[in-house]
């Protein structure tokens, strides 16, 4: 079949972005077919029960389909960043909650799975305080190169526009291409685990005017400090920061040092009325406006009376343990991460909230310790990465009988996959709220209320 042409109808959207059809049996998976789409395609890999295609001419194209993407951004189809730009918005939140629904049915087991309406943007556009973009080794007239990876590959994209990029995004890119071009600084080759500069992240906030830039860079000590501070805050950085990460591969690890050249070190955002002051290694989600969204609809569904105590597992800077304090007796928040303690600890005191104490340690080990001290929560906030809760933490919520659990998700297939667990332990899913935190991306984030 490999290398055969044929004709597929385009049936759903995968939560990778691929569009799903069927030939007869056989699913094939078509990178930029979007639901109702008629494609002549070319099947480029075949394994037994699936395939990838090729599109090699849209016969019908789906009433979805967006005819004038590259005017939007010249580097679609290649960046990894965006899988539905060509797609109308509406219908982006239609196929969010589609996979939303399929992850509780398929995985959860839920046979009429109370997913509501994706909540969009009124704007779904420059929407990320966020971005972090890989320098690598290349051979151009520069040796080197800074961009987005390609979808499913480590070839480089050079970005020089971004449709959902904090507009400061760019120009930093720009000047820092010129610092390294005028240093002569080298690009990390992660294949040697040689070089210099590795990556430039970017975090602008949304409510101030600051901008950190941090550089992860292959070394321990730190080259032409002067001139990288004079060239990046020219172009608006506020603070600037260097990761030292020498180990391999380019997560961030416990064992990097951060230097902070320029600035106080951090920036502020607001979300509501309360102020974050986020360091280098924090966490903090993407997209403020929607954030502000999905702890309003969190609150509401934690219904607090203001006498209960709430547990918020993988705190990270005190986000959700802040937002919801004033509504609770008391808020305890667990985060493995000690930078994001640390944070947490300083944004209670930023926003004067006496009734929230932070624990750093694993959740799957404080929670349960603290459920045997005695300690007994009305609401157990939980928003793990993406691979979800551990077992032990589920089990412990299950046997303590903690009333509601709040659920917070970036990854319907984990939580389903959690839901599960909670359900066979006595708890009912009340609803599950989608909120689009990742506009132009299959990504969908969810808030899930159980109940006992």
């Amino acid at each position: 079949m490999k290398n055969s042409e044929v004709i597929v109808k385009i049936s759903s959207i995968s939560t990778k972005g691929f569009g799903v059809g069927r030939l007869g049996s056989y699913v094939v998976l078509v990178n930029g077919g979007l639901p109702e789409d008629e494609l002549l395609i070319k099947i480029v890999k075949a394994k037994k029960h699936y395939g990838y295609g090729k599109i090699l001419n849209i016969l019908q194209p789906s009433p979805h389909r967006i005819d004038d993407v590259d005017v939007a951004c010249k580097h679609f189809g290649r960046c990894g960043g965006c899988q539905l730009l060509h797609c109308d918005y509406d219908a982006q939140l239609g196929f969010k909650k589609q996979i939303a629904i399929d992850a509780l049915a398929k995985i959860g087991g839920i046979k009429y799975p109370p997913v509501g309406d994706t909540i969009g943007m009124d704007t779904p556009l420059k929407y990320r305080n966020k971005g972090a973009f890989p320098v690598v080794t290349s051979g151009n007239a520069y040796g080197f190169e800074i961009g987005m990876f390609e979808a499913r590959s480590h070839n480089i994209v050079p970005v020089t526009e971004c449709i959902i990029q904090h507009p400061a995004h760019v120009a930093i890119l720009t000047a820092f291409r010129q610092f390294l071009n005028n240093t002569g600084l080298s690009a990390y080759d992660e294949t040697t685990h040689s070089g210099l500069v590795r990556n430039i992240m970017i975090r602008p906030s949304f409510s101030t005017n600051d901008i950190m830039v941090i550089i992860a860079i292959n070394a321990k000590k730190t080259q032409y400090k002067d001139e990288l501070v004079r060239t990046l805050s020219s172009v608006g950085a506020t603070t600037i920061v260097i990761r030292k990460h020498t180990s391999k591969g380019d997560a961030p690890s416990d064992f990097d040092d951060y230097e902070t050249i320029y600035g106080l070190g951090y920036i502020i955002e607001h979300i509501g009325e309360l102020k974050f002051m986020l360091t280098a290694p924090s966490f903090f989600q993407v997209n403020p406006t929607q954030t502000k969204t999905l702890y309003d609809i969190a609150l509401q569904k934690a219904e607090l009376d203001g006498r209960g105590v709430v547990i918020d597992a993988h705190c990270g800077v005190g986000s959700v343990s802040l937002y919801v304090a004033k509504y609770a007796k008391q808020v305890i928040g667990v985060d493995v991460v000690s930078s994001a303690i640390n944070d947490a600890r300083e944004n209670a005191e930023l926003n004067d909230v006496k009734n929230a104490s932070f624990l750093c340690g694993y959740a799957e080990v404080e929670i349960p310790k603290m459920l045997s001290s005695g300690i007994m929560p009305t609401t157990i906030f939980l928003d793990p990465p993406r691979k979800g809760c551990d077992r032990v933490l589920l089990d412990a919520v299950i046997t303590n009988r903690i009333p509601k659990v709040i659920y917070i998700s970036c990854d319907p297939a984990t939580l389903a996959r959690d839901i599960k667990i909670l359900i066979d332990g006595g708890y009912t899913l009340k609803g599950v709220q989608p909120v689009d935190m990742f506009p132009m991306t299959t990504k969908v984030e969810t808030i899930a209320e159980l109940v006992l």
